[in-house]
């Protein structure tokens, strides 16, 4: 079954079509979650508030096949008020994520491994924020666009400042348009 129609069993109040949903997201909602907020427990309470938010709110989703995208951006804004609230900072002691998050392919896993952790940890957080949602989510700068409400050259400006900020510190490879 597509997601559309999912969706619409989901606003008609069934539960079985909103929880395949929820599985057909659930690794990279939590993934990223934890990208945010590099603490186990506090990944998994913002993935539970982005999927207890979405289940009050999918009414309002207007484009069932963007649901996606949605829960994505209710999962960004939760972590990054999260973060807002709780003063906290990126820290990049799992570097194994941030590999699986960029990189397609590892060809030297170990220095790719320290190579991303030491740039996501200067890495400023809405430049962050476009690079997941770009590489990780393989979202278009369209998409992105309208998930953040930014216009588009702003994306593509994030998106370019961040790879400049990322390619003296990164090995050839790690970017793919």
């Amino acid at each position: 079954m597509d997601i559309a129609q999912l969706v619409q069993k989901a606003k008609r109040g069934n539960d079985e079509a909103f929880e395949q949903l929820i599985s057909s997201v659930r690794h990279k909602l939590y993934r990223t979650a934890y990208s945010y907020v590099r603490n186990e427990q506090d990944a998994l309470d913002i993935y539970q508030e982005t999927i207890y938010k979405a289940y009050t709110s999918l009414k309002k989703l207007k484009k069932p096949e963007s649901f996606q995208s949605w829960i994505i951006k209710i999962l960004v804004f939760k972590s990054i008020d999260f973060i807002r609230k709780e003063s906290r900072h990126f820290s990049t002691g799992d570097e194994e994520l941030f590999v699986e998050l960029i990189s397609k392919e590892s060809t030297d896993y170990i220095d790719q491994s320290m190579d991303l952790s030491e740039a996501f940890k200067f890495l400023d957080p809405k430049y962050k924020t476009i690079i997941l949602l770009r590489y990780y989510h393989d979202l278009s700068i369209k998409e992105i666009a309208n998930m953040m409400n930014y216009p588009e050259g702003t994306v593509k400006s994030y998106l370019s400042r961040a790879q400049k900020q990322l390619r003296p510190i990164l090995k050839e490879g790690y970017f793919y348009e």
